[in-house]
């Protein structure tokens, strides 16, 4: 069987083993980079970005859990400034990426990164990616444990250590203390969420084998209580199964979840165990829950008399000027902590009640709204064709203008609703489990090439959660905005009671969907 060219590359040399080279080539040039060193650069959060002729990157900066402190704000910024053209998107895995990255000035950006404690390092690759958690950790009244501090310990457990380098496919950890379980963890290779034992201890419940792509997948939750003091050792067992067992003869099927689906929860549990040395203490199993997923407005922390501001980020993307002031915002007027989030939005923790207002309006003025529609708090976008090589649509320009449209037609809707807007099938604004998943496509309009967003419909994640129902309408990308005007009109006409956006579209049948945007037709499609 031929050796994958991805695994040749790997074995031939470790991408953790490509700093050297990188400092070379900051002194030689874009031009003299062999490919397969290309390739490796993934490992220190480099991807070469759409166009090629540019010689840019997208740079990619670790944020485990979205904690990062204004003075990390402020310095991202000013690389942004100063060597990305005031470029940087929030992701949705609480990441920064920064783009119009020369190789030339990445040894200066590392320097200045691991002077404020943050890295690239395997923020992209075959590794163990960001791991991300609740971004209230630590300050929600309502968590059952802050689980930030493992998030910190399980970050560092794998990071620039070669026995975890040179995985299967990447992987993704999500741990969450918080009760409305707003980690996804039920799309991640590791999701741990806190819960409580018959006795009311703190532990958590796990839960392998999630992720969207392609061919998404829900985790399977596998029955145990996981102690605090076991999580380190428990996710270092299962990185080592993946590592050992994943399939390294097609990167197609070479995701945890592949090997979850070959193997079954119970023999997958067997060999965890076996690894352990122990048995793992049983649960019962429980219900996800439909959490909130946005942390958007003021809210009110354990800490007594202080207050969170959740803003909307537009798409993700916030200028280079634009985190410099968030920073100088939170520093002035609160304790100078800044959360991201997976909704690619922003929370300034620590804000006294007499600042409340002032810092409010600051960011409002900044284009972050504390108050924003449900289509600003709730739209995700991918990088899209501006800048990835995957994507064949534009999405944040489309997505703002989405978010603007909608917002001036319909002022008066209140209703929660996400929408994902994604340049390819590969789900990185994961349309899969938003309400409104927009996949771009390439079809045809009288013989010529045209652009679509292929759309997918009632995705949520939660109790009984559920990938979006693909339907096999696709609308061009500029009548996209007044396309999702007519389908919410719809939902706000056939609704019944509070029924969410994804609860309306699963009660429908297959056939009513397709037509679910014409609203002259609704109230007979209902019928």
């Amino acid at each position: 069987m031929t050796e994958p060219s991805a695994e040749r590359i790997k074995r031939e040399k470790d991408g953790l083993d490509v700093w050297t080279d990188i400092l070379g080539y900051a002194r030689t040039g874009f031009e003299s980079i062999i490919p397969d060193d290309m390739d490796r650069f993934k490992w220190y959060g480099l991807y070469t970005q759409r166009p090629i002729e540019d010689e840019r990157f997208m740079l990619r900066i670790k944020i485990p859990n979205g904690i990062v402190s204004s003075a990390q704000l402020e310095t991202i910024g000013w690389l942004s400034e100063f060597y990305g053209r005031s470029s940087g998107d929030i992701t949705t895995r609480q990441d920064i990426q920064l783009h119009h990255i020369r190789i030339e000035d990445v040894p200066h950006i590392m320097v200045e990164l691991d002077g404020i404690g943050l890295t690239t390092q395997e923020a992209c690759g075959d590794v163990v990616r960001n791991v991300v958690g609740c971004p209230l950790a630590g300050v929600d009244d309502d968590e059952l444990v802050d689980a930030s501090p493992l998030v910190d310990l399980v970050s560092r457990l794998f990071l620039d250590d070669h026995n975890f380098s040179n995985l299967p496919r990447k992987f993704k950890i999500s741990i969450c203390g918080c009760a409305e379980r707003c980690a996804q963890h039920e799309i991640n290779d590791i999701g741990l969420v806190a819960i409580s034992n018959d006795e009311g201890e703190v532990g958590f419940d796990l839960w392998v084998g999630g992720g969207l792509g392609a061919r998404p997948r829900l985790a399977n939750q596998l029955g145990v209580f996981i102690w605090y003091d076991e999580v380190a050792e428990v996710v270092t067992r299962i990185v080592e199964i993946f590592r050992d067992h994943g399939d390294r003869s097609d990167r197609r099927k070479a995701r945890l979840k592949f090997l979850l689906t070959k193997w079954g929860p119970r023999r997958f549990r067997d060999e965890l165990e076996t690894r352990l040395g122990r048995k793992l203490e049983d649960h019962k199993p429980l219900n996800s829950v439909a959490a909130r997923r946005n942390h958007i407005g003021i809210g009110t922390q354990r800490q007594r008399g202080l207050h969170y501001i959740g803003v909307a980020v537009l798409a993700g993307r916030m200028s280079g000027a634009q985190m410099i002031s968030v920073a100088g915002l939170a520093r002035r007027f609160a304790a100078g902590r800044v959360r991201l989030t997976n909704s690619q939005n922003l929370i300034v923790l620590d804000v006294p009640r007499e600042n409340l207002d002032q810092v409010s309006d600051a960011l409002a003025e900044l284009g972050l709204q504390s108050n924003g529609s449900p289509f600003r708090r709730g739209t995700v976008a991918c990088t899209g064709k501006q800048f990835c090589k995957l994507a064949v649509v534009e999405t944040k320009d489309r997505a703002a203008e989405i978010v603007k449209h909608l917002e001036a037609v319909l002022p008066d809707f209140h209703s929660d609703v996400r929408i994902s807007v994604t340049g390819c099938v590969n789900s990185c604004a994961q349309y899969q489990v938003c309400d409104i998943g927009l996949v771009g496509v390439i079809g045809q309009i009288a013989g010529q090439e045209a652009e679509f967003f292929q759309i997918h419909l009632g995705g949520h994640i939660g109790d009984a959660g559920a990938f979006g129902r693909k339907l096999s309408l696709r609308v061009r990308v500029d009548e996209t905005k007044f396309y999702l005007e007519r389908l919410i009109r719809s939902f706000q006409n056939a609704r019944q009671g509070a029924e969410t956006f994804s609860e309306f579209v699963w009660r429908l049948q297959p056939c009513q969907l397709e037509t679910l945007d014409r609203i002259g037709q609704v109230a007979e499609v209902l019928v």
